[in-house]
């Protein structure tokens, strides 16, 4: 099974279809899970489905979900056969679905609405949320899921990036969680429950997206057409982590030299932490001098040192055989366990610090030069 070409969530898909079809529905909901793993993708695919009138029928007098209990025990596969749109109602035929790709491509439709931080901000405003300063509550999300329907059905809404709350943010949205407008679903897409405000978390059903297998990232970049072989395509997969964003970046060949400059140096016993900072920093800068640009770039340095330090302690772990040769070569020349998951910890602790908009160039020569601590002292 595969529910609308997405890989990876038949099995969330099936809980939704059985609730929408049994008028159970619920809300808000929050999805989780490493990024490019199709979070995004499965919400314009799950909004679609539930704007399509086929699940949203008349009924009397209003508009509600038709429950549905005379196959109280439908089968998964028959949950999702059932649970697609029609493509020929109205709301269908204005709803254009793409697939994941490096950038967002916002479906067409009146009734579904889309929220994302900006590239330039390192939160999410507000204003996107409840208007402007000088017209609170006259636009912005909250405003328009007040609204009736354009088209007299649901409304959907996708806020994306909802790392990215601050409180205010997050109290402006507390009170359309907690009682969405009549026939209207919320959907926040995050990477860890852990990250959302105590707020948001509790008032929001939480599904967990898991990473991606290596066949499946390797299927989606033969069927993007972005890679030229299938032996391409799984070698990719194999640095992916099971992400889409991973297998982007590792596509990027500049990148790949790179990633395996570093790690042929932290494999060493003596790191030269200055040397290497000032080669990091180069790598991150000759992207752009804007820092939004410049903090994915130095997320993927740490993610490669990351797995790195995985293989070394987690000797059973699949990794390409490049990274597993280069973590034998460490253990070979000393590098334990212990240290690595060290090295390991103060790599996360640089991560976080990239998400709390700390200097780039600071998070790189304290994580070497604390790294370069760690290895000498074993």
């Amino acid at each position: 099974m595969s529910w609308m070409g997405i890989l990876g969530c038949d099995e969330l898909a099936v809980q939704f279809a059985r609730a929408n079809r049994r008028g159970r529905l619920g809300g808000s909901f929050l999805f989780v899970g490493p990024s490019g793993v199709g979070k995004r993708t499965f919400a314009f695919a799950l909004a679609k489905t539930l704007l399509c009138r086929r699940h949203f029928a008349k009924i009397g007098e209003g508009l509600v979900v038709a429950p549905d209990e005379r196959d109280e025990n439908l089968s998964d596969a028959e949950e999702l056969e059932r649970f697609v749109p029609c493509e020929e109602c109205e709301s269908c035929r204005q709803f254009n679905l793409h697939d994941e790709s490096e950038t967002v491509v916002m479906p067409n439709h009146p009734d579904f609405h889309y929220v994302c931080k900006p590239a330039e901000r390192s939160l999410l405003p507000v204003s996107l949320l409840v208007g402007d300063p000088d017209d609170r509550m006259q636009s912005g999300l909250c405003f328009e899921l007040n609204q009736t329907a354009f088209l007299g059905g649901r409304k959907v809404a996708v806020i994306d990036d909802a790392d990215y709350f601050n409180q205010e943010g997050a109290n402006a949205l507390l009170k359309t969680l907690e009682e969405p407008p009549e026939h209207t679903i919320i959907v926040l897409i995050g990477t860890s429950a852990t990250k959302q405000l105590p707020t948001i978390r509790s008032r929001c059903q939480i599904f967990r997206f898991a990473p991606l297998a290596q066949t499946q990232v390797a299927d989606l970049l033969m069927r993007q057409k972005k890679v030229e072989s299938q032996e391409i395509a799984e070698q990719v997969a194999r640095y992916a982590n099971g992400s889409m964003t991973e297998a982007y970046r590792a596509l990027d060949s500049d990148f790949t030299l790179f990633q395996r400059s570093l790690v042929n140096a932290l494999a060493n016993r003596r790191i030269e932490a200055v040397e290497l900072a000032k080669q990091v920093i180069e790598h991150v800068d000759k992207v752009s001098k804007e820092a939004i640009v410049r903090r994915p770039r130095l997320q993927n340095v740490l993610r490669s040192a990351l797995a790195f330090y995985r293989a070394i302690f987690a000797t059973n772990a699949r990794v390409d055989r490049d990274l597993a040769a280069l973590a034998d070569k460490a253990r070979n020349n000393g590098f334990q366990e212990e240290t690595a998951i060290k090295c390991a910890e103060r790599t996360l602790t640089a991560l976080e610090q990239i998400d709390l908009n700390a200097n780039l160039p600071y998070i790189i020569e304290s994580w070497l030069y604390e790294i370069a601590a760690i290895v000498r002292k074993q």
